[in-house]
């Protein structure tokens, strides 16, 4: 997204569309008048630079066409445009001698725009001028580094400083130098080194002549900062500033009219924020003032000539957002609301884990001798004492077959029962015994060509074996001991009539084990092969059928000492768009099966709507539920959140525990022999997270 403010006093928006529906939409803010629909564009562009031009003028440059194709998509583009506010129309201008995305473009003194750096074939050190007054590009001088993703701002006196960036695309390596280019003389000279590369932040020319970084993620990507950084253009150096009241990243910034900085914005470790504080150059500290009605990161914000501050959409903690909202220096704020309730236990890093896995995929369990094993479906991601790569597939990718993959499931006695399977069952699944102490791998009975499989393992030590059950309903059974497997009763009908798979399988008293479906429970007994209803979830409608969509998924389902069984959580389907697609949110909704009756009840919902969270049983029964997501994003990943609670089975409550340090969703949970919990892999803010343990 690219925003300028026009010399008519209105702002011009654009950029990539979140839905796929206003491709090529512009959207002008007048003070006067509100929004307005601007003249579209023929595409969306991603990482296009824009600035204004003399006469209400905006030049649109660059850029790489949104795509979401199966192919790979078109690449940077050279082309550009000139916005007309007079007449209201885009003007093809004559397309700059290199294509570049993700560079920089800085309006100067005498009308021109210097676009800088980028990438387009390879990252790029050149710059070009645009002329508006002629409508042609000239090249400029190129940089000492070539860099993408970076920031440039003009300083009083007209020179521009751009700073940081990338200088690889794969894997982004960060750039921590910067330059300082003098239109009068045409050069870059170095401006110094903000020492500490980092990214996602902000530069903004003072009053005084200096420019103010702030914040962003530390070069470890996921570490976002409070610390400032001043440069002085007289002494060509940079020095510590103050730092932030609170840590931030990807938040937006802008002067007032008495010169003030306002800072908005950005996310931390725990979310987004919607606080927002300001920087007094004079008094060179930083002070909290009015919080963003939203949070909201990667947003823009705009001074206009009524002294407001216009903060314009942005990344929500589901969405992209269309909202704006407006600043206004002489109005009295309130600030942010708490971020996370305080409880009970605490939380503590725990030891590095050395693979990335998730909930979604993964397993972890406590074995006998006190360790934790935490296997991972991806293909690179086993880890000591027994490491697999499930065999090459060619071709495979996106509308190709699928490669073969691996299975596993702890058994009772320690060991690990692993498959590699063929999706398409040309080859036999291959079956191994691992013996983790050994690490020595023992050829097992094959269950034969299966597609893909769901293990289980069921209370008497066998290993359950389901499909996708809309494929194939067929089931079989694994007998360690005899190294045999047994055909068994098929998934009912009704139990995945909804068109999603099993949901949950948990064992309870009997031998059994209770499956939760989409619509409904169902007891199954592996002595018997019979199945047993356990009854239906309350919003299990006739339009879930309909639709051939799930009711009730992503819920957790955990076995209480009493042999009852929760399941809480989750996510419920609540519609439908325009277009027919699915429209989901996550839920409060708790059930709880009793042992007694066989059935579901209804029990006390949650204190906030979860999925894609951790539980664990404590020592004393207690359910601890930790992270997990709030909210559900349709075009993009859901933040994950850091609030923990806990159930007590005596009284069917919820009470708030020890928040997380740092919000993660879809991550592994253990109960340790000692009593505490060990929570490992899934997703943080910025990437995977550290492991933790809590200590109730």
């Amino acid at each position: 997204m690219v925003a300028v403010l026009l010399q008519s006093g209105r702002v011009l928006v654009t950029g990539a569309s979140s839905d796929g529906l206003g491709i090529g939409n512009v959207d002008i803010y007048d003070p006067a008048n509100g929004w307005l629909l601007g003249p579209k564009l023929p595409d969306d562009r991603l990482g296009a630079v824009a600035a204004p031009l003399p006469g209400g003028r905006s030049l649109l440059a660059g850029g790489q066409p949104d795509f979401t194709g199966d192919t790979a998509g078109p690449g940077p583009l050279a082309s550009a445009l000139t916005y007309n506010s007079n007449t209201n129309t885009w003007v093809k201008a004559p397309n700059m001698s290199v294509a570049r995305a993700y560079a920089t473009a800085t309006a100067l003194a005498d009308g021109r725009v210097l676009v800088v750096g980028g990438y387009g074939a390879q990252v790029l050190a050149s710059s070009q001028f645009f002329n508006p007054s002629s409508s042609t590009w000239t090249t400029g001088p190129s940089l000492a580094h070539a860099r993408f993703g970076h920031t440039a701002v003009a300083l009083r006196g007209g020179r521009v400083l751009v700073v940081g960036g990338a200088d690889a695309l794969y894997p982004e390596r960060l750039v921590s130098s910067a330059e300082l280019f003098d239109p009068p003389t045409g050069r870059w000279t170095s401006a110094g080194d903000i020492a500490g590369a980092r990214s996602h932040f902000t530069l903004t020319a003072l009053a005084d002549g200096r420019a103010l970084l702030t914040g962003g993620l530390a070069a470890d990507g996921s570490t976002a900062l409070r610390s400032t950084l001043l440069y002085d253009p007289t002494k060509n150096s940079w020095s510590a500033g103050p730092d932030l009241i609170s840590s931030r990243a990807a938040h937006a910034a802008a002067i007032l009219t008495d010169g003030r900085l306002l800072v908005t914005g950005g996310a931390d470790q725990l979310g987004r924020l919607a606080s927002s504080e300001l920087y007094d150059s004079a008094a060179n500290s930083w002070s909290s003032t009015g919080a963003l009605q939203t949070q909201r990161s990667n947003h823009v914000a705009i001074p206009l000539a009524n002294g407001r501050i216009l903060v314009i959409a942005g990344r929500g903690s589901g969405d992209p957002l269309a909202s704006a909202e407006l600043y206004d220096p002489s109005a009295k704020g309130f600030p942010a609301p708490a971020r996370t309730p305080a409880g009970p236990g605490r939380w503590q890093l725990a030891a590095s884990k050395p693979i990335s896995a998730d909930s979604h995929s993964d397993y972890a369990q406590l074995l006998p001798d006190g360790r934790v094993l935490v296997v991972a479906a991806q293909y690179d991601a086993w880890t000591t004492p027994f490491s697999r790569k499930p065999p090459p597939c060619n071709p495979c990718g996106i509308g190709a077959p699928s490669p073969p993959f691996l299975a596993t499931r702890p058994l009772a006695d320690g060991k690990v029962l692993l498959l590699t399977i063929d999706p398409q069952k040309v080859v036999a699944a291959k079956a191994e015994i691992v013996d983790l102490k050994t690490g020595q791998a023992t050829p097992a009975a094959s269950p034969g060509k299966i597609g893909w499989a769901r293990l289980d393992l069921l209370p008497d030590g066998r290993v359950w074996l389901t499909a996708l059950q809309q494929i194939d309903r067929h089931a079989l059974i694994y007998d360690p001991k005899a190294n045999r497997w047994t055909a068994t009763s098929d998934v009912p009908g009704d139990l995945v009539a909804s068109g999603s798979d099993m949901q949950s399988v948990t064992a309870i008293p009997g031998g059994r084990v209770l499956v939760g479906g989409s619509l409904k429970a169902m007891v199954f007994n592996p002595a018997t092969g019979g199945w047993a209803e356990a009854g239906s979830y309350p919003n299990a409608a006739t339009g879930s059928l309909r639709l051939g969509l799930p009711s009730w998924n992503g819920f957790s389902a955990l076995r209480l000492p009493s042999g009852d069984v929760l399941l809480a959580g989750g996510t419920v389907l609540v519609g439908t768009e325009s277009g027919g697609a699915p429209v989901y949110e996550a839920t409060a909704q708790v059930m709880r099966w009793d042992h007694a009756t066989g059935k579901l009840t209804p029990s006390q919902n949650m204190p906030m709507a979860l999925y894609a969270y951790s539980s664990a049983r404590l020592a004393d029964g207690r359910v601890l539920v930790a992270g997990g997501s709030a909210t559900v994003g349709y075009r993009t990943s859901a933040d994950p959140v850091a609030a923990s609670l806990i159930y007590s089975p005596t009284t069917g409550s919820w009470s708030p525990a020890a928040a997380l340090p740092a919000a993660r969703s879809a991550a592994l949970a253990v109960t340790l022999a000692d009593g505490r919990v060990l929570l490992v892999g899934g997703q943080g803010m910025f990437g995977p997270p550290a492991s933790l343990l809590f200590t109730p």
